[in-house]
């Protein structure tokens, strides 16, 4: 058993691998294939972080695939954060703001903050946005102290 766990994590590594390769190579949609394929077969984390540089024809069937590894494993802020970026690319703004909201809900952020302030603005929520700005500016003075 502890076989099978080390090759399913070293091939969820040659996937990210071969979709950050397709990605440099401009073949956005077989990278998008092999993410999709990756998280269908088993979630990992490391699985979502080259979503965010996606340039896909088809950026629905991603997003329909993360809301149902959201309902498969559970809340967890980088699945609700990268579905936020993804939703932003193609101007869904009301979706993406409710994303940052979700993965903000469990953990502070200062990128999700200035994403979800960027998605109040395109909003006309000028008010909130900058509310979500002063919070994640807060945040990122309170992680480094003045030395």
């Amino acid at each position: 058993m502890e076989n099978q766990s080390r090759k399913t994590r070293h091939q969820v590594a040659l996937q990210v691998a071969m979709a950050e390769h397709l990605i440099e190579c401009d073949d956005h949609d077989t990278a998008q294939q092999i993410i999709i394929d990756g998280l269908k077969r088993q979630y990992d984390d490391r699985l979502l972080l080259p979503i965010p540089r996606l340039k896909t024809n088809n950026p629905e069937q991603l997003e329909k695939v993360l809301r149902q590894q959201i309902k498969n494993v559970g809340d967890r802020p980088l699945l609700w954060s990268t579905l936020g970026q993804s939703l932003m690319k193609h101007g869904e703004w009301q979706e993406a703001s409710l994303a940052f909201r979700a993965a903000l809900k469990q953990r502070p952020d200062a990128y999700d903050y200035a994403w979800l302030a960027d998605a109040l603005d395109r909003l006309h929520k000028p008010e909130e946005a900058a509310a979500m700005r002063r919070d994640g500016l807060m945040l990122t003075l309170q992680n480094n102290p003045p030395q």
